[in-house]
């Protein structure tokens, strides 16, 4: 047994040796009997396609943690290898190298950033610029003071540039405040691909409130013009919803479109999920919201007994339809939906329910007896909370 653990310990330490980073002073590691120097001359200079990108890969491989040599050679090969495919994968490789950068490591994410952004203005090759626009939204966080190379490249002639760009906006999240109007614009513009404009309205809802409170008018417009496509608008739906109450203006536009006769699923979702994070703002939708309590998903249902529930106080002379509304749903057939009328009954609280109140502990009453546990319980917890 103790032989036994010795080799294994040896093995172990054997693996580790193989493994572990050389120090980035000894800057000319080797792999596989050629040394970074060598590999980074084949990625320069060999005289087929394939032997640079064997060489692109190496270096890779290789890494910055090993030597201060390898950035440097990604960087001179997305700026000036005559290969495009190199430089695609160089520009790759080093937004992969930034973003997955630790806090300690000696690696220059400026000087990947700025030949990013530079080649993203400079080159000519539009698989080139699209990579170093991808490149540099897997830096994400690390990528902060490009915004404006990015928005200038939502105008590109090549749609997978514009596309990327766009994507490695909405990663800069409130980074990309400053392009606030370039992503407006890009997003109300019919003749730009679908994709592109997703991202654009993602982005103003991680760039988030206050800042991103100016584009509430052009994502309520782009929301509810129905010739735009349904995913642009569901993606300006869950923007709004992002930006939480201070979008309440958006409350109407995305009432009418929760409720529309056209609007698909996956858009009536995503007003239903907006209006519920609003909170008692979407007070003005709680016809919409009563109306939603019917619909044929029973996650559309669910969200909107959840927004309901916010509006104990709210509810007014809307009370008892309302009220009414909310029992009706602890009927429903889908097990999530009952349970969610009975959180909904709690959370609008006796204050809420007003003369409603009696009748509703009655039926929480008589579900605290019912046979599925998720009920049950749930209605024991709201009768705690109106008791």
């Amino acid at each position: 047994m103790t032989q036994t653990r010795s080799l294994l310990a040896v093995f172990v330490l054997t693996m580790l040796a193989v493994i572990s980073p050389v120090r980035a002073e000894d800057e000319d590691p080797p792999l596989r009997g050629k040394k970074l120097s060598e590999w980074i001359d084949l990625l320069q200079n060999g005289k087929t396609v394939d032997q640079r990108r064997v060489g692109l890969l190496a270096v890779k491989l290789i890494g910055p943690r090993k030597s201060r040599k390898v950035v440097p050679a990604l960087i001179a090969a997305v700026r000036e290898n005559t290969e495009v495919k190199i430089r695609v994968g160089a520009a790759l490789a080093l937004g992969d190298i930034a973003g997955k950068a630790r806090a300690d490591d000696d690696i220059p994410i400026d000087k990947i950033r700025d030949a990013l952004a530079a080649v993203l203005r400079t080159d000519k090759s539009d698989p080139v610029r699209e990579a170093s626009a991808r490149a540099l939204g897997d830096m994400k966080d690390k990528a902060r003071g490009v915004s404006g190379v990015l928005a200038v490249a939502l105008k590109d002639a090549h749609a997978g540039t514009r596309t990327a760009a766009a994507n490695a906006l909405r990663k800069l999240g409130k980074d990309a405040t400053e392009v606030l109007g370039e992503l407006q614009t890009a997003l109300k513009n019919a003749k730009l691909e679908r994709l592109t404009r997703i991202h654009c309205a993602l982005a103003l809802g991680r760039i988030g409130a206050p800042d991103a409170l100016p584009a509430v008018p052009t994502l309520k417009e782009v929301l509810g013009n129905t010739k735009n496509d349904g995913e642009i608008r569901k993606a300006c739906a869950q923007a709004l919803g992002e930006l939480g109450k201070d979008a309440s203006d958006a409350v109407p536009t995305l009432a009418a479109t929760l409720t529309a006769k056209d609007s698909e699923l996956a858009l009536r979702r995503a007003c239903a999920e907006a209006l519920d994070q609003m909170g008692a703002d979407a007070r003005p939708a709680l016809s919409a919201l009563r109306t939603a309590l019917k619909d044929d998903d029973q996650f559309v249902r669910s969200l909107s007994l959840h927004a309901i529930s916010y509006m104990g106080k709210e509810l007014g002379e809307d009370r008892k339809t309302t009220v009414l509304g909310v029992l009706t749903c602890m009927d429903d057939n889908v097990l999530e939906v009952r349970v969610a009328a009975i959180e909904a009954l709690g959370n609008l609280g006796t204050e809420g329910l007003g003369d409603q109140a009696a009748a509703v502990i009655v039926r929480l009453t008589e579900a605290k007896r019912d046979p599925q546990k998720a009920v049950s319980n749930a209605a024991e917890v709201a009768l705690k909370k109106l008791q």
